[in-house]
C-alpha cells in the first residue's frame, strides 16, 4: 500500500523537474514587476492661468510634484487559490491641482467632488502610462483626477484636507495617485 501512495508523488516530482519555468509574460507567472516611477520624458504643466495648461516634454523639474496615476479595478481580495497579481495600471488622466482644499470647501458625493471653492492652480494631462510632472511654488495642494462622475480623490489627512500634497523649496514631491473606485477589497 505504501508503494502505491509514493508512486503519484514520484511522478509529480519527475514532471516538476523536467518542466520549464513560466515566461515572465505568461499567465502562469506568479509575479509581475512592481510599477516604479519612471524617469522617462514626463509631461510638465506650466500654469499660464487657472483655465489654461501648456504641455511640454521636460526631463525633470527642480521643484513641484512628480507622480504616476494608476487605475485599479475588480476584486483585490487575496486568495490562496489564485496567484498574486497586480491589476494596477498606469492610466492617462487630467490631474487638477488646487490650493489645499478641506472637505468643508467642496461638495462630496462619495469619493467624487464638485463645487470646489478653492483656487485651481493648474491642471496637467498625464502621459499614456500615467506619468506627470508639474512645477509648483512651495505650498500645500490638493490633487484630483477628472472622472465621468466628477473630480476623484480618495485620500484625506486627519484634518479633512482632500488628497494633500506639500511642495517644499527646491524639492520634488513624488506621489502615486491610485484611482480605485471600481475596486473591491
Amino acid at each position: 500500500m505504501k508503494k502505491l501512495l509514493l508512486l503519484p508523488l514520484v511522478l509529480l516530482l519527475l514532471s516538476c523537474r523536467n518542466s520549464k519555468p513560466a515566461a515572465p509574460d505568461s499567465p502562469a507567472s506568479e509575479t509581475e514587476p512592481i510599477a516604479e516611477l519612471p524617469n522617462q520624458s514626463p509631461v510638465e504643466a506650466i500654469s499660464v492661468g487657472a483655465d489654461q495648461t501648456k504641455e511640454s516634454q521636460q526631463p525633470s523639474i527642480k521643484q513641484g510634484i512628480a507622480g504616476q496615476v494608476f487605475w485599479q479595478q475588480g476584486n483585490q481580495m487575496p486568495s490562496p487559490d489564485a496567484p498574486r497579481r497586480s491589476s494596477k495600471n498606469g492610466v492617462q488622466r487630467t490631474v487638477y491641482i488646487y490650493t489645499l482644499t478641506n472637505t468643508s470647501k467642496a461638495k462630496a458625493t462619495g469619493v467624487f467632488y464638485s463645487n470646489i471653492q478653492t483656487k485651481l492652480v493648474t491642471q496637467v494631462i498625464t502621459d499614456a502610462n500615467g506619468n506627470f510632472t508639474v512645477s509648483l511654488e512651495p505650498g500645500k495642494y490638493s490633487l484630483f483626477t477628472k472622472e465621468e462622475e466628477g473630480l476623484f480623490a480618495n485620500l484625506m489627512d486627519g484634518e479633512g484636507n482632500i488628497y494633500p500634497v506639500e511642495v517644499q523649496q527646491n524639492q520634488v514631491t513624488r506621489i502615486e495617485f491610485l484611482i480605485n473606485y471600481n475596486a473591491t477589497y
